[in-house]
């Protein structure tokens, strides 16, 4: 096992035990029997009894986000591959629940550009308005963990609206430090900063542009979602773009006309 990929906890812990060892040797070898050898066998005593706390709390190593980020990713660029091949070319649109009789918050891919026109509940939708493949979004399970876990309550208000994705970015998934949300003229465009999920969004990109805006990730489809249901209009994601050099993920929706 290799020193580097210890939990820092279980090093810091072996480093104490290791320097109680040298202080205490140090005393008994000196054998000067005066206050700096007593002093010596305290600090070893104590550099013993903290690392045998640091050991205690030192748990399995964390998770590696670079591998955890890649885990959707190759399903994802299969589903847009499959959706390119049946002629799907439109971007995501993320239907709110209520509508149709819908009774969640659905995913259309239309054939072209989608006008809001009434849809039917098959996975397949070739009515005359509108044609494409319906579907739930990527972020369906995480969503009902946080209706059941977090009790999820979804605003009305957009300002509040732009402070639950904050909340939710930052707080409750912890996958980035700092979220900018505006809304300007219907279009939301929301960038995360050191975005830790962010090799899988660059391993979509690089596989193509459109991966993202056909079948976002589960963190942008919770956002639309979130959206959508909020406002209780059709949203649809215009953009997605990672950073190359920069750990930056900025998502641009636009809300559509009824």
């Amino acid at each position: 096992m290799k020193i580097d990929s210890v939990n820092p906890n279980y090093r810091a812990a072996l480093a104490l035990i290791v320097m109680a060892f040298i202080l205490v040797a140090t005393a008994i070898l000196t054998n000067r029997g005066d206050f700096t050898t007593a002093a010596l066998v305290i600090a070893g005593l104590v550099c013993l009894m903290t690392g045998i706390f640091f050991m205690t709390i030192s748990g399995s190593d964390p998770i590696d986000l670079r591998y955890m980020s890649l885990l959707p990713v190759q399903g994802s660029i299969n589903f847009v591959r499959i959706c390119a091949d049946m002629g799907v070319q439109g971007n995501a649109c993320f239907l709110p629940k209520g509508r149709d009789g819908r009774e969640r918050t659905m995913q259309f891919l239309p054939v072209a550009a989608y006008t809001g026109a009434p849809l039917s509940m098959e996975s397949f939708v070739s009515d005359a308005d509108a044609a494409g493949i319906l579907a739930e979004p990527t972020c369906a399970p995480l969503y009902a963990l946080l209706l059941k876990k977090e009790h999820l309550a979804i605003p009305s208000d957009m300002a509040a609206l732009h402070g639950l994705i904050m909340e939710l970015g930052v707080e409750v998934l912890d996958v980035t430090p700092q979220i900018r949300s505006l809304d300007e003229g219907g279009i939301i465009t929301i960038t995360m900063e050191d975005y830790q999920l962010i090799d899988g969004c660059r391993a979509m990109y690089a596989e193509s542009p459109r991966c993202c805006v056909v079948n976002p990730c589960p963190v942008c489809s919770l956002y639309a979602t979130v959206l959508a249901e909020g406002l209780d209009r059709n949203i649809q994601l215009e953009q997605c773009t990672p950073g190359q050099k920069q750990m930056a993920v900025t998502a641009v929706f636009s809300i559509l006309p009824e």
